[in-house]
């Protein structure tokens, strides 16, 4: 039998993270997977076999991950995790031949948006512009540290305007927050399509606030050069 100063359960990304963490602490642990891979849902195949077209079948784009902290202190660009981001960052389809577009440039977006809505865009650009702050100060800041307890969170936010409309929006959900303020039924679409790929529940109140975050928020869609299993590599190559 061998000692272990901690055994973690699963493979996946966070688990590799964590393991990093630890062993750059001095702990000794061992990860145990049922999988012959690390990297759980970090699987890039090539198909048909052994050719050279490489499919990611699960993880494929990773929002912002090059502005993560445990992205920059792993070293994982050195260890092989590159990424691109495209100007064009995520589009939708319609029926009619046209999409909706979302850039990296802002303003590329709002024009993609006004030419099915001048009164959306216009909406779109006022939640953005008044999100900012509270992406930048209140939600990364959040995300980066232990939460507090939701009474505490509470009081805290009531305190500043922006607090309080982060409360407010949060209220509600993702779905009702669209209804409520957009008015085309493609950009409606496309606000949850875009947010719903978040994997957050469209339904759930509590989650209003995730549209117009998603309007201020700088991190976009990024995919790893040759695979998202590249990350998986990178994060074992940390370990």
């Amino acid at each position: 039998m061998t000692t272990y100063d901690g055994i973690i359960l699963g493979a996946g990304h966070n688990s590799l993270i964590l393991q990093a963490y630890l062993g750059r602490a001095g702990l000794r642990t061992i990860c145990l997977d049922q999988a012959e891979q690390a990297g759980g849902g970090l699987s890039t195949i090539a198909f048909p076999h052994e050719s050279e077209f490489l499919h990611n079948v699960h993880s494929f784009y990773h929002r912002g991950l090059t502005s993560l902290p445990w992205y920059r202190d792993l070293h994982l660009e050195d260890l092989g995790a590159t990424y691109l981001q495209p100007d064009l960052n995520v589009a939708m389809l319609c029926r009619d031949g046209r999409s909706l577009q979302w850039w990296s440039d802002f303003d590329r977006t709002l024009d993609s948006f006004a030419r099915f809505s001048r009164r959306d865009a216009e909406t779109l650009q006022r939640w953005r512009e008044a999100f900012l702050p509270i992406v930048r100060h209140i939600l990364i800041p959040e995300a980066q540290h232990p939460p507090l307890p939701p009474a505490a969170r509470k009081r805290l936010l009531e305190q500043t305007a922006a607090g309080r409309l982060l409360l407010e929006t949060s209220r509600i959900s993702p779905l009702e927050f669209v209804n409520r303020e957009f008015e085309h039924p493609a950009v409606r679409a496309a606000l949850l399509f875009f947010n719903g790929l978040r994997e957050v529940d469209l339904r759930l109140a509590g989650f209003g606030h995730h549209i117009p975050a998603l309007l201020a928020s700088d991190a976009m869609a990024q995919m790893c050069v040759g695979g998202s299993k590249k990350l998986a590599d990178a994060l074992v190559r940390a370990v």
